[in-house]
């Protein structure tokens, strides 16, 4: 049976991802305790250790805000530890299947980024994530860099479980109006990827044609108010009113993208893979929610 290593251990993706690939797969599930991302000098030992069939790598700083006081620590994991497995991957000829983030681009756009728009990150977060998709092509790896955007699920810290928690005390919530994305369920991710997985594997591998950097993320797109809105609807929360806001009024550390709706085609084009609209896929996670 081919074997997977995941890396990270209780992030979202990889939560959903476990889900997902466990049972079909041998999944070696790399947490910090085994793979420790901060330890750049110790991954290809532990890589060579594992042996792998496909590396998949959600594992990230992913601390927006926090990233512009650590800066060192997000650039050691998101850009010199991916320098590293994509390193090895480049030696042993192992597929990797890193994720990246809309935090890549400036947000100054007005239609769906392509893959070939130029990156602009405003942010540590976004300069780190994009150094990392650097690293990785430079070293020759045999990659998919998948970029995704606003993920949310029932597990971990996100804007939905927030939503939903201050709904259990407020009746009145003011949230952002003005910066448009598509909202990404951690379940549409692993369902996804699992495909991809699937397709990398039973080929014995990437073929050169489809290394390279893809948009992963929901379709349509939404404000973040009016993606609370939904949230609260889907979940029959109606005992809550939500007003918009600007960025200006709440303002954060790192600066978001005003816009990073990213186009999918790509994905589609070569992998015959597409993640769902954003609403049904709210719909998948509020399903969930409900069932416990």
């Amino acid at each position: 049976m081919d074997k997977i290593l995941l890396i990270g251990q209780h992030g979202q993706v990889t939560t959903y991802l476990q889900r997902a690939l466990v049972g079909d797969y041998h999944v070696e599930v790399a947490g910090r305790a085994q793979l420790d991302l901060s330890n750049v000098d110790a991954i290809s030992g532990a890589l060579e250790a594992s042996k792998p069939s496909l590396i998949i790598n959600p594992a990230a700083y992913t601390a927006v805000d926090l990233a512009e006081q650590e800066q060192e620590a997000a650039f050691t994991i998101n850009r010199d530890a991916v320098a590293a497995i994509a390193k090895y991957c480049a030696n042993t000829n192992t597929p990797l299947i890193h994720f990246s983030t809309d935090y890549v681009f400036a947000g100054d756009a007005n239609t769906p980024y392509l893959e070939t728009d130029s990156p602009a990150p405003t942010g540590v977060y976004g300069q780190s994530k994009l150094e990392g998709e650097q690293a990785i092509i430079a070293s020759g790896a045999p990659a998919i860099i998948l970029r995704t955007a606003w993920v949310y699920s029932n597990h971990g810290k996100n804007f939905y479980k927030t939503m939903l928690a201050l709904a259990q005390t407020r009746d009145q919530l003011s949230v952002v109006a003005d910066q448009v994305g598509a909202p990404t369920y951690a379940g549409s991710i692993a369902d996804a990827t699992k495909i991809l997985a699937e397709a990398i594997l039973s080929r014995g591998g990437l073929m050169p044609a489809q290394v390279g950097i893809y948009h992963f993320c929901c379709q349509g797109q939404t404000s973040w108010c009016d993606f609370a809105r939904a949230i609260f609807v889907e979940n029959e929360v109606s005992k809550i009113r939500v007003t918009g806001i600007t960025t200006d009024e709440y303002p954060t550390p790192a600066k978001r993208p005003a816009y990073s709706v990213m186009n999918v085609d790509k994905l589609t084009a070569t992998f015959g893979v597409s993640l769902p609209h954003w609403g049904t896929a709210l719909a998948h996670c509020a399903a969930e929610t409900k069932a416990g």
